[in-house]
């Protein structure tokens, strides 16, 4: 009896110790002010992810790493922008569809993705459309309303167009042979991205366009699916392309922009002054892209050994742009979006 009524007098004894403690925390001053921070700071930062299909070594993903630290920085921590490179979300033409259905936030994608939801945009996956890298970056980040009517026409897909980011120029890698002239083309299956354009553009090469995504291009190569695909320099180095297909020739047949594209939704929910600070840093991003992407061009193509990359320079040219300017008329004459962009182009050449 007695030892039950100890067991008893503990057992009461541990209830009022834990009341005490809760009715000394609640009352402590200090305690719940730290409690409140805490769980205040954790609602206050937004964590917004960005998809992206290339490496962390990547000038976009290296300028995107500064703009994340700057929006956060100007937004007072109210956002935090995480990448998740090398496809780890999925390639782009998933995440743009993650984007309009409001499940990703954030992502670079290639022109072909926008071009599958605007003809606007199939422009500029027209070969030689641009004369160089800066007369992109400067049409495309203009005051122009042409401009600004192409980037809101993909609005009413749940996608507003953040940025143009630089990606080089693109040229011919294959697997078996040199690429001279665009005679040597001829019945080449020739990986190309998802898009009408390129696929005609490689009919008017002599070639055969085999659309896939970026992931499946090592194996395709490596298994003969395909004798080559055409890309810019970075990629084809960083993708280790030049392990499956050793001969690059600098073909320079496309300046295609990428975009960083983020869910309407998301970016009108931004405060005027967090919208302005996006905004800005989306330009300071595109112009670091730019200054970054020929040095890592130059630095990454020194890296391969020239006994087993053959790099061909003297490519003719012309003979790809001849071949293909004829596809110029046709789509600007079969399409009205194609050609107001188009005569836009030539407009602002004119005067600049």
């Amino acid at each position: 009896m007695k030892k039950l009524i100890s067991i008893l007098l503990a057992s009461i004894l541990c209830v009022s110790l834990v009341a005490c403690a809760n009715n000394s925390t609640s009352n402590d001053s200090d305690a719940p002010a730290e409690t409140g921070n805490s769980s205040e700071a954790a609602t206050d930062t937004k964590v917004l992810r960005m998809a992206f299909n290339q490496a962390e070594a990547h000038p976009q993903y290296q300028a995107m790493l500064k703009f994340s630290e700057n929006f956060k920085a100007a937004t007072d921590g109210r956002y935090d922008i995480q990448l998740f490179p090398n496809e780890t979300l999925g390639n782009q033409r998933e995440t743009l569809e993650q984007i309009q259905a409001g499940a990703l936030d954030m992502s670079i994608v290639n022109n072909t993705h926008p071009g599958s939801l605007s003809d606007y945009y199939k422009t500029f996956d027209l070969p030689f459309v641009f004369e160089s890298v800066e007369e992109a970056m400067g049409f495309l980040t203009s005051d122009n309303d042409v401009v600004a009517e192409v980037k809101q026409s993909v609005e009413q897909h749940g996608v507003h167009i953040a940025s143009y980011f630089p990606a080089g120029t693109r040229s011919m890698y294959t697997a078996k042979a040199e690429v001279h002239s665009v005679a040597d083309m001829a019945g080449m299956k020739i990986r190309t991205m998802e898009s009408d354009v390129y696929i005609k553009m490689m009919e008017y090469f002599g070639g055969n366009a085999t659309p896939m995504a970026m992931g499946e291009l090592y194996t395709a190569i490596q298994s003969g699916v395909v004798d080559g695909a055409e890309n810019n320099e970075i990629t084809y180095v960083n993708s280790k392309h030049y392990e499956v297909a050793p001969y690059w020739s600098q073909t320079n047949h496309l300046i295609v922009p990428d975009w960083l594209i983020i869910n309407l939704d998301l970016y009108n929910s931004f405060s005027p002054e967090d919208k302005a600070a996006f905004d800005e840093q989306c330009q300071i991003a595109a112009k670091e892209v730019n200054v970054l992407w020929d040095a890592e061009v130059e630095k990454l193509m020194a890296t391969l050994d020239t006994s087993k990359v053959t790099i061909t320079t003297d490519v003719d040219v012309e003979s790809f742009r001849d071949a293909v300017l004829p596809l110029h008329d046709e789509l600007t004459s079969q399409n009205a979006d194609i050609k107001k962009v188009y005569d836009a182009l030539q407009e602002y050449r004119k005067s600049n």
